[in-house]
């Protein structure tokens, strides 16, 4: 009796909407060394701004300016490690504003950036929280 083996690929997460692939053009601005994705959770907590909110506070968000600020910072962050040794998983600290349509304070995440391989052996990076993992 053979056993049978389910992968699930980097591509059918991101077909799925499990994975959201960062804007190529951002993550090329900050020199990214591979291809970088987030999962849904990170996209729906950092990034996204849901159109139904009707912002009172005078406090402007912008998807493409979240997913820049997140970039950047995790950007900076993988510069830092480079070379030093650290784990291919590092952790990232940031600062984003709640999107509920009320809160213009920022609140403090901490996510982490995941240096891993992609469906055909190439290095792909991606954005999870801590509590999350890549599928093995």
């Amino acid at each position: 009796m053979s056993a049978t083996v389910t992968v699930y690929t980097r591509g059918q997460a991101v077909r799925d909407g499990a994975l959201v692939e960062a804007d190529p053009d951002i993550a090329e601005c900050f020199g990214f060394p591979a291809p970088v994705a987030m999962t849904y959770a990170v996209y729906a907590e950092c990034i996204a701004v849901p159109e139904e909110f009707s912002w009172g506070t005078g406090f402007r968000l912008d998807e493409t300016e979240r997913e820049w600020d997140l970039l950047l910072t995790i950007s900076r962050v993988i510069k830092a490690a480079a070379g030093s040794g650290q784990p291919p998983r590092l952790p990232v600290t940031l600062y984003r504003v709640p999107a509920d349509g009320v809160t213009s304070t920022p609140r403090r995440v901490t996510l982490v950036a995941e240096v891993s391989t992609g469906d055909h052996g190439e290095r792909v990076i991606t954005i999870m929280r801590p509590s999350e993992h890549l599928p093995r």
